[in-house]
């Protein structure tokens, strides 16, 4: 992993990576991202997303894995990948968000949105229809052996 201080401002060139996880990101055939993939938590207008210039594929799988929980069906499936510029290109912003809890991650960044759900409410259209765009955009990778600790799929760009 790479121990270098991270730049506060994201460029546009920037790659931006988030864990998917079995099945619920999934749509049920289990080749691409369900429409919500990156829609915020309740009560919360951020998704948690990395800075993957920054760190590599076996640190983020090492980092997904911790948050796997198979009981509340979320099993741990690869990663999607987007590009600063195009979460911009949709008008929301990516900001570096290093963590120190519940784990240490100086990779961490949020892709901001600019209403905050509730908890059983319906999105406002043009809301859905960024999360669906930003869906629609990223590059899916499937990890073909998710139980090992190495990364064994494609090269992720």
């Amino acid at each position: 992993m790479k121990d270098i201080k991270l730049p506060e401002i994201i460029g546009d060139n920037e790659k931006i990576i988030r864990a998917i996880y079995s099945p619920i990101n999934l749509h049920k055939n289990k080749t691409r991202l369900n429409n919500n993939f990156y829609r915020p938590p309740a009560d919360s207008n951020e998704v948690s997303v990395n800075r993957f210039d920054f760190t590599d594929v076996v640190f983020m799988k090492e980092l997904a894995k911790k948050f796997q929980k198979p009981e509340s069906r979320r099993i741990y499936f690869g990663f999607a990948m987007l590009d600063a510029l195009e979460i911009r290109a949709s008008q929301l912003e990516v900001v570096y968000s290093p963590l120190t809890k519940p784990v240490i991650n100086k990779f961490h960044a949020d892709i901001i949105f600019e209403h905050t759900p509730k908890r059983g409410e319906q999105l406002p259209a043009e809301v859905s229809y960024k999360i669906r765009e930003l869906t629609k955009k990223a590059r899916f990778y499937e990890d073909p052996q998710p139980e090992n600790e190495g990364w064994g799929g494609d090269e992720l760009v």
